[in-house]
């Protein structure tokens, strides 16, 4: 792959959108120039993709006028329909939370409209499709127990023989139709729980009863998320973007750094995040860590990152299961090439269809499914060895021109 290829227009546009505001301000007129020439109808459905038509058509539409009727009709449908599903997921967060904490259990919205509202001024900014939660590993189930009174039954599924709970978090589903819950015990692989269980305690009650964490803390969370889902894409960059423009100016020098350096084994992920996001959006990872923090960055891990979704999705995954690789704590390697590389027999034959009806058992479809993920991990490795990006960044997105290292 060429250091030279890049991403099709329409994707271009769509990360000089989601950057922050100072480096959409300095884009204004790379802005201009790809909207001139994009096809919307394609943008359109990439951002549907996301989950990112509302906040990202908006933004467009106040930059610049180069935008058909029709264009900016469906933002304005589209937008009145997340409206609506994040007001109906925020009282249903509400309400489990609630219920949570009658029972005396703590439970933090993760992600969600709830964040959307707090750093994108709208509950529509950001579409989810389940519920995130965190509680205690101490109370995890006690809180499947009081969410099995409310609607929502543990998804059945096959776990690794040596686990005996879920990697990071267990998903429920609802008998009469509402969105999933997916009750977390930790919010990243890379951490024991420590991280997660201090997040927990120091947050307090927002105005409506629900918790919401520390500055500190929520920017450190939205990195582990960012780089526990390899960077690719462009939703979870948003969230850190538009997160700095709402709060970053709350934080003080240093703080974020020595939070981290509390939790080690999170060092690495969350300063790789930073220079990514660094990179493609314009966060400044240096007023967030100290140079020594961001030296030990997994640069690797950042050449694999993929913010224009390049590629077949066993790629895409191959790509995340390196850069998991790069970012965990040696200690935890092993559990990542189970997490990786273990599917539950639906989501193999569903993958191995025509290969499992035709030509054996469920042990020989996982061997062929992991020889692929062999396979494709070998075609990133050789990305790396070339020297070259994934999914390089056109130069006059930088920082309004200028190349950043």
């Amino acid at each position: 792959m060429s250091r030279r290829n890049t991403c099709a227009p329409e994707r271009q546009l769509a990360l000089a959108l989601v950057a922050t505001r100072a480096r959409r301000e300095a884009n204004r007129p790379a802005i201009a120039e790809l909207a001139s020439r994009i096809d919307f109808p394609t943008l359109e459905q990439q951002l549907r993709a996301q989950g990112m038509l509302s906040l990202i058509g908006w933004r467009l539409l106040k930059l610049t006028e180069h935008t058909p009727d029709d264009f900016v009709e469906r933002v304005r449908d589209y937008d009145r329909q997340a409206q609506r599903q994040g007001v109906d997921q925020q009282l249903l967060t509400v309400r489990l939370t609630a219920g949570l904490s009658d029972a005396g259990i703590r439970a933090l919205p993760l992600k969600g409209p709830l964040l959307s509202e707090r750093i994108h001024g709208e509950l529509g900014a950001r579409v989810s499709a389940d519920i995130d939660l965190l509680v205690e590993d101490a109370d995890l189930v006690a809180a499947i127990d009081v969410l099995s009174t409310l609607g929502y039954r543990r998804a059945p599924r096959a776990m690794p023989p040596h686990l005996s709970r879920p990697d990071l978090h267990e998903c429920l589903r609802s008998t009469v139709g509402l969105p999933e819950v997916e009750l977390h015990w930790r919010v990243s692989y890379y951490e024991e729980q420590s991280f997660s269980t201090g997040m927990l305690r120091r947050s307090s009650p927002g105005p409506d009863g629900c918790l919401f964490p520390t500055a500190p803390d929520e920017l450190i969370a939205l990195l582990l998320f960012y780089a526990r889902d390899g960077m690719v894409g462009l939703r979870l960059l948003a969230d850190l973007t538009g997160w700095w423009d709402r709060v970053g100016d709350t934080l003080t020098p240093g703080e974020i750094d020595e939070l981290a350096h509390e939790h080690p084994a999170i060092v690495s992920a969350v300063a790789t995040a930073a220079l990514a996001a660094k990179r493609l959006g314009g966060l400044p990872a240096e007023d967030i860590f100290g140079p020594e923090t961001l030296s030990r960055a997994s640069h690797p891990a950042i050449r694999l990152s993929n913010w224009c979704v390049r590629g077949r999705k066993s790629q895409i995954a191959a790509n995340l299961l390196m850069v998991d690789y790069l970012l965990c704590p040696r200690s935890q390697r092993g559990t990542l090439v189970t997490r990786h590389l273990w599917r539950e027999e639906g989501a193999l034959c569903g993958e191995w269809a025509e290969t499992a009806v035709t030509r054996g058992t469920l042990m020989r479809v996982r061997i062929l499914h992991m020889a692929r993920v062999f396979g494709r991990c070998l075609i990133a490795l050789w990305q790396l060895r070339r020297g070259g990006e994934w999914a390089p960044v056109p130069a006059d997105l930088r920082a309004g021109g200028k190349d950043e290292e």
